[in-house]
């Protein structure tokens, strides 16, 4: 019989931090979770024409890159508390590395207006670099999961190859489509999720794990 500890809500300061709109490895993390460990991560809904706004990023400790964290979805459920069968986060993925961030994440002309680096605020130091550098949303590739096509209900289970130390972990854009619904063109909805982690060591080299790997509940 598997052993599966409490769920263990983020603290309190770390779920007011209103989330993250941009990619970034100096992002902070808003809480950390052991191996084996589950958290419920309370998720913004997106603004009409907006990057989505994950929640996180949530340090798994121990991760270094070239592992791998296998991220099991345990429910979704509305802000008001109820679980939502088919609720599903529209996208999930780990921090990319400082390389990947300067080819990719440099926005001409400078930093990125509106730009929302987590805990980093205007005014601090890693600010201008964090905007500057961060990946946008379309700009993420294989590194970030898309689950558009992909619902990861309750039951499914994420493989997520570590960039950086800690991996820092982000989930959100929560979507609850009507039963039925062919896909999730509604708008994102606020939320929560709770997940289940487990570090594997190397995997990436052991496991050949080199994107993110989606694999959707059965159900």
């Amino acid at each position: 019989m598997a052993l599966v500890l409490p769920l263990a809500p983020l603290e309190p300061a770390a779920r007011g931090v209103p989330g993250h709109d941009r990619w970034h490895p100096d992002i902070p993390a808003a809480a950390e979770v052991i191996t084996g460990g589950s958290v419920r991560m309370d998720c913004p809904a997106r603004a009409p024409g907006a990057e989505p706004v994950p929640c996180g990023p949530l340090v798994v400790v121990g991760a270094e890159p070239g592992d791998v964290i296998v991220v099991d979805v345990l429910g979704v459920g509305r802000a008001d508390g109820r679980s939502a069968r088919g609720g599903h986060p529209g996208l999930v993925g780990c921090a990319p590395d400082a390389d990947t961030s300067c080819r990719a994440g440099v926005v001409p002309g400078g930093p990125a207006e509106g730009a929302l680096p987590g805990r980093v605020a205007p005014g601090h130091p890693p600010y201008g670099r964090a905007a500057a550098e961060a990946l946008r949303g379309g700009s993420r590739g294989r590194r970030i999961a898309s689950c558009g096509i992909a619902r990861l209900t309750a039951g499914s289970r994420i493989l997520l190859p570590v960039h950086v130390r800690g991996a820092k972990l982000s989930v959100g854009d929560l979507h609850f489509p009507e039963p039925g619904a062919p896909d999730c063109r509604r708008a994102s909805a606020p939320g929560w999720i709770d997940l289940r982690v487990n570090l594997t060591r190397q995997g990436v080299t052991r496991f050949r794990v080199t994107g993110p790997t989606l694999m959707p509940s059965p159900d």
